[in-house]
């Protein structure tokens, strides 16, 4: 799924960084900006926070 930021940035929603808020609700950040979007839009935004997830995970192991 593509998707562009408020700060310009594009690419996959997926690729941006899982976190969760001050409320604790799982958002992802923007990696250029730190916007964070709830996906509250979405009718079960949970596939995307597994796929954010594992692909974080990735990213880490193949920076180690």
């Amino acid at each position: 799924m593509q998707e562009a930021c408020y700060c310009g940035r594009t690419g996959e929603l997926e690729d941006r960084k899982p976190v969760t808020d001050g409320d604790g609700r799982e958002a992802l950040e923007c990696s250029r900006c730190g916007h964070l979007d709830h996906l509250s839009w979405l009718q079960d935004p949970a596939p995307v926070f597994e796929e954010a997830k594992r692909r974080a995970r990735e990213r880490q192991a193949s920076a180690a």
